[in-house]
Formats: C-alpha cells, structure tokens, sequence
C-alpha cells in the first residue's frame, strides 16, 4: 500500500510539473509572445502623432487618466485634459519630427493586460524655420491594454545630466 500511494504521488508531481511549465503562456492561455509583439508595436508607434500632427491620434495614444513627465519642469501632467493644451501647443510648433528609437525593452505583465519599457531616443525636428534636435532621451513608460486596445498609462522623458546630480 505504502508503495502504491509513493508511486501515485511521483504521477501527482510529475502531472502537475507538466501542466504547468508552459512558459508562452499564462493561466488564462494568453500567448505572452503575441502580446509582447502587439505592445511593441504599439509603443514603437508612440510618437507617431508628432509626426503626423494629428491631434487625435494623440488622443488615442493616452488613457484618459495617463500621467506624462517631460523633460521641462513644468512638463507633469495627470489626464489627457491637463496634457491636452500642451501637446496641441507642442504640434503647433513641432514640424517634420523624426524619431530615432534604440535599446527597446519591453516587459509584459503576466496577464498580457500592461507592459512596461524603456528605450533610448534621438529626435529632430523644425521649429520655428530653425531645424533642431535632441539626443539620447530616456522614454520610459507603461501601456495597458483594455478591451483589445492598448494606451499610455505613463510616460516619462528625461536628459541625463552631465556628471552626478547627488555624489555616491
């Protein structure tokens, strides 16, 4: 009997080890493979209303209730409706944007409803007639996806300073 109730258990640990260690998908058989592809695409298309100008796009690319910090120290905003008037300034001056995206990382939550990333960007653009840039900007943010669309829950634009900003 002892013997019995042994072997039984080593089939219990094996069958649970099996069913278990699907590593492309989660407990509710989301393809974590699929989904990371879509958030890609979806934050690799992040600035694209800066490119096209079009203000509702930037609309569409931000959840409602997104939070934005930008590079300036006035530039924090909570909600589209604070973020709004800024952007509409920012595209009334910003003209022929290029992005340059490196060092892409994308990490997905196990239920494939947010993904979190980093990346390095460099950016030019007219303003004003004069043709100006700004490189190496640390993006940062976290999408989310809800009913099969994917938004910007948070963003963040930095430029590193030169040197430490505290000595360590």
């Amino acid at each position: 009997m002892k013997y019995l109730l042994n072997k039984s258990f080593f089939y219990l640990i094996i069958l649970v080890v099996f069913t278990s260690c699907n590593s492309n998908q989660n407990s509710n058989n989301v393809d974590l493979d699929v989904v990371k592809a879509e958030a890609t695409d979806f934050i690799s298309s992040q600035f694209n209303f800066y490119i096209t100008g079009d203000m509702e796009l930037a609309k569409n690319t931000f959840d409602s209730n997104a939070v934005v910090i930008g590079t300036d120290a006035s530039e924090f905003w909570t909600g589209w409706d604070t973020m709004e008037p800024a952007i509409k300034a920012q595209l009334d001056v910003i003209k022929d944007a290029k992005f340059d995206v490196s060092n892409l990382n994308v990490v997905v939550s196990s239920h494939g409803d947010m993904a979190a990333f980093t990346s390095v960007v460099d950016f030019s653009f007219t303003a004003g007639g004069e043709q100006g840039s700004i490189n190496a900007v640390r993006n940062s943010g976290v999408a989310r996806k809800v009913d099969g669309k994917w938004s910007m829950i948070q963003l963040h634009w930095s430029i590193g300073l030169a040197g430490q900003a505290v000595e360590y």
